[in-house]
């Protein structure tokens, strides 16, 4: 049984599993770590100012709690530049989101100054889940970590087709969220382009753990 994971060009296979719930935000509060970064100019977006960027533990998803400060957001200002104060310790996705363009990286925050890689806006990407669904998983959740994109599964039995849009160009975790018994059951990293669609098929799942992928 395997969680098969295709890109454009490629095929990958990840067999990721749990059987605990993540709760993200297990960092003491620093009271005056700071992360910061800058988004760059590009040809899509020369004047990346006032777009606004959040910033969100790894390991959170949609609908979980998180340390306090640990979630937060803000807006670049006329050069791009953006900053957050007073940030728990943890390794955190920061994600600049404009209408039509996205951008994530991850950084890590255990006290001081921590920056942030430049990065520019690109065209959002897209994904594409095919499930068969079973009793086991109808009713869940396809969830990101580190992103606040939440899809159900339908309550149903039988192949389904699920597309998630406004995904940052890069590495994102998607995983599968269990209805009835509240936790995690599977979950799989799949790389992100710029204006394409990227592909994974659920056939199964494995109980080993590998959690949210970093970038590299």
């Amino acid at each position: 049984m395997k969680l098969r994971t295709l890109l454009p060009a490629a095929l990958l296979v990840f067999c990721l599993g749990c059987d605990s719930q993540q709760v993200a935000g297990t960092g003491s509060q620093t009271g005056n770590s700071v992360v910061a970064g800058r988004i760059l100019p590009s040809d899509s977006v020369p004047n990346p100012s006032n777009v606004r960027v959040f910033l969100r533990p790894l390991n959170w998803t949609t609908g979980h709690p998180a340390t306090l400060g640990a979630l937060d957001s803000t807006f670049t200002d006329s050069l791009g530049f953006y900053r957050f104060a007073e940030v728990p310790s943890d390794t955190y996705r920061v994600e600049a989101v404009g209408s039509r363009w996205g951008w994530s990286h991850t950084v890590r925050s255990s006290g001081g100054y921590s920056e942030v890689q430049p990065g520019a806006l690109r065209s959002w990407g897209h994904l594409k889940v095919e499930i068969d669904v079973t009793d086991t998983i109808r009713g869940g959740r396809l969830e990101f970590y580190g992103l606040d994109r939440v899809r159900l599964i339908p309550d149903t039995n039988g192949e389904v087709s699920i597309q998630i849009d406004s995904l940052p160009v890069g590495v994102q975790t998607v995983r599968i969220y269990l209805p009835t018994l509240s936790k995690m059951f599977c979950e799989a990293p799949v790389r992100i382009g710029p204006d394409s669609l990227s592909k994974i098929e659920y056939e199964g799942w494995d109980r080993s753990k590998k959690g949210p992928v970093e970038d590299e």
